[in-house]
């Protein structure tokens, strides 16, 4: 039987991802997880809670809560309470925040044209398919 690269592939994958959120930390004096509590708060714009952070990356809310307290007191995060529910914090990104988040969105966008240096658009498509697949199973394996 042959041996199934499948996890080694997407640790490597993941190792380029981890490479770029330690890049743009080290460049701004923050940690790989700010980086990423930060790029998160960007992209979901929907989903901009502690818990949404836990739910969707699979962090501990405690390990998510000492981050956000220091980025809130370095300036990069604001907290807000939602006007329906009082007990919900919402998180908003300060200008330095959006910048930190944007220049990772932006290393992350030419690493992976990197890494998708000599596929076909047919190629990636297909990828991205078969990725959304792996994805949600991945998903599945980790909740249940």
């Amino acid at each position: 039987m042959q041996k199934d690269n499948l996890l080694d592939y997407i640790h490597n994958v993941f190792l380029v991802k981890k490479r770029v959120d330690e890049t743009v930390a080290r460049q701004n004096g923050l940690s790989p997880l700010d980086v990423h509590i930060l790029t998160f708060i960007n992209v979901h714009s929907d989903d901009r809670t502690a818990a949404d952070m836990e739910r969707k990356h699979l962090i501990k809310k405690n390990t998510i809560s000492v981050h956000v307290d220091g980025l809130v007191r370095q300036g990069y995060l604001r907290r807000q309470f939602d006007a329906e529910d009082r007990r919900k914090v919402i998180l908003s990104l300060t200008e330095s925040g959006e910048s930190v988040a944007a220049q990772c969105i932006k290393e992350c966008g030419e690493t992976c044209a990197k890494l998708r240096e000599g596929l076909t658009q047919s190629d990636i498509d297909f990828i991205y398919r078969c990725f959304a697949i792996v994805n949600d199973n991945a998903l599945t394996i980790l909740r249940g």
